[in-house]
């Protein structure tokens, strides 16, 4: 779906911005922060290389919350059992990592500076996750309210197009089941809504009963220009004797409006008990 992909590019751009943060932070380090210029460091490619593999992320944490750790101690911590591979990892941090008089690994000025920037792109990847997931789920309340009240309005507009083509004819019982078919449609929107309201915001009774008045009269608002057109095109349309039925579909629109906003706190109350039992049901 086309949000499906927005959001992905969103999310390709972010991880971008993480990288470029991530690596100007590390090059515009001073002394005073971590007591040694990584300007002196030739290789930065290194110590980037070091940081983008997980299990020497691990080591450095560990070396950072132990202080001194054995080479054992270390393979146990990150779950490593070769030893070349072990080994391996340790001469990938030469940078970052150095060996105490009594062999024991432990963070060098460099692995200081580059745990602590560790940690400020951890806090920043935790952050970024959350804006992610609010975006996301943002984009899909917005996507699914505009579906939900698409639907009444479509219903409600498709009425008023066959009434408007049919009352050129004398008025008959066949218009009014028409309007009160397309009311019981627009019922069915009122009560997605409900669900939809229950699901993202609240599944407080008496909230979704107001919010569901708030929303049919948003459809109603909506539909006002299309109720209007209609009108003018059947006072354009049938003679001038036929003024009775330009009346009679004028209160049919008004008739649903009122019905459509009275009706919808019932519709609401009746789907917020149907959801409440089927819940009960399940646990």
């Amino acid at each position: 779906m086309l949000w499906r992909k927005a959001a992905k590019l969103l999310y390709r751009k972010a991880d971008e911005f993480q990288f470029f943060f991530t690596k100007t932070f590390l090059l515009n380090l001073t002394k005073e922060e971590s007591g040694v210029f990584l300007a002196e460091v030739d290789d930065y490619d290194a110590i980037f290389a070091a940081l983008k593999h997980p299990v020497r992320r691990r080591i450095l944490l560990l070396l950072d919350a132990k202080g001194e750790v054995s080479f054992t101690d270390i393979q146990k911590a990150v779950d490593v059992e070769d030893t070349g591979l072990m080994s391996y990892h340790l001469k990938e941090l030469a940078l970052l990592v150095d060996q105490s008089a009594r062999g024991k690994y432990r963070l060098s000025e460099i692995g200081k500076t580059s745990i602590a920037l560790l940690k400020k792109v951890e806090k920043t990847r935790d952050v970024s996750r959350v804006v992610r997931k609010e975006l996301s789920r943002l984009v899909e309340k917005v996507i699914y309210f505009l579906m939900i009240i698409t639907i009444p309005c479509l219903i409600a507009l498709s009425v008023d197009v066959y009434t408007s083509i049919q009352l050129v004819h004398p008025v008959d019982g066949l218009i009014v089941g028409v309007y009160a078919s397309g009311l019981l449609a627009m019922y069915f929107g009122v009560a997605l809504f409900t669900i939809y309201n229950r699901h993202y915001f609240s599944r407080v009774l008496r909230k979704n009963i107001y919010h569901s008045m708030l929303f049919a009269v948003a459809v109603v608002l909506i539909l006002i220009p299309s109720e209007y057109t209609s009108y003018q095109f059947i006072a354009k349309t049938i003679p001038f004797q036929q003024s009775f039925t330009e009346t009679f579909y004028g209160l049919l629109m008004l008739t649903r409006s009122i019905l459509f906003v009275v009706g919808s706190p019932f519709i609401a109350y009746l789907t917020c008990k149907l959801a409440e039992g089927v819940f009960r049901r399940k646990t």
